[in-house]
């Protein structure tokens, strides 16, 4: 039973990289339909980690549940913005708890997925493949948190700014903004300066959303 189950896991998350793998690279598009039995006579596989990646999916706000299947919908800017709000709440302390209390560990892995970041922020690619290397920084960041119930809360609010991060990053405004931020972000983590850490991660979200306001 053990192994089933461990076989199932395996198979419903190649299937959700896959999914993810064709939003990043821009294959699915606003309005395009996915159905559990198109994708997995697509992948060769049952339906039931098909149905289990969607699920997952839909709960980051990358798909939506439609009456048939799912869809991939472009998030609108107001709740952007709303997400922004509750970020401009935990990104702060918790960069703070991480530059006080964070590992050595996790400061250099945090540092190392900086650098990727902002490669992939300055580069030619979609918004959603700098999205999806800004997200695995911020789960690292979650991870390093020395408070775990302010982690959790962090690590959800991440999970469903998922799904907005593309809109984010569609400006070149905010992804050099972005890319700004990182470099002195680490520094700030690296010399254990947890005061201007926080006062600048408040700053930074502060930008963005009078930049994403404006767009709005």
């Amino acid at each position: 039973m053990a192994a089933s189950q461990e076989v199932g896991q395996r198979l419903r998350d190649w299937i959700y990289d896959a999914i993810r793998d064709l939003v990043e690279r821009g294959k699915l598009q606003p309005g395009q339909r996915l159905t559990e039995t198109h994708l997995a006579a697509r992948f060769g596989v049952s339906r039931t980690p098909v149905r289990e990646a969607l699920f997952q999916l839909a709960r980051e706000g990358l798909l939506e549940p439609l009456e048939r299947g799912y869809g991939f919908s472009e998030m609108p800017m107001q709740a952007l913005l709303a997400r922004l709000d509750v970020k401009a709440l935990l990104d702060p302390v918790v960069v703070a708890n991480v530059a006080e209390s964070g590992t050595v560990a996790h400061i250099s892995q945090i540092a190392i997925l900086s650098d990727d970041a902002r490669r992939v922020l300055l580069s030619d690619a979609s918004s959603f493949a700098a999205a999806s290397a800004v997200h695995g920084l911020q789960k690292t960041l979650g991870t390093a948190c020395t408070n775990h119930v302010l982690a959790r809360c962090f690590v959800a609010a991440e999970d469903d700014f998922l799904a907005a991060r593309p809109l984010l990053l569609r400006s070149m405004k905010n992804r050099l903004m972005t890319s700004d931020y990182l470099d002195v972000f680490v520094k700030q983590l690296v010399s254990r300066d947890a005061m201007s850490a926080e006062a600048q991660t408040r700053a930074y979200i502060a930008r963005l959303a009078e930049s994403c306001g404006m767009q709005a």
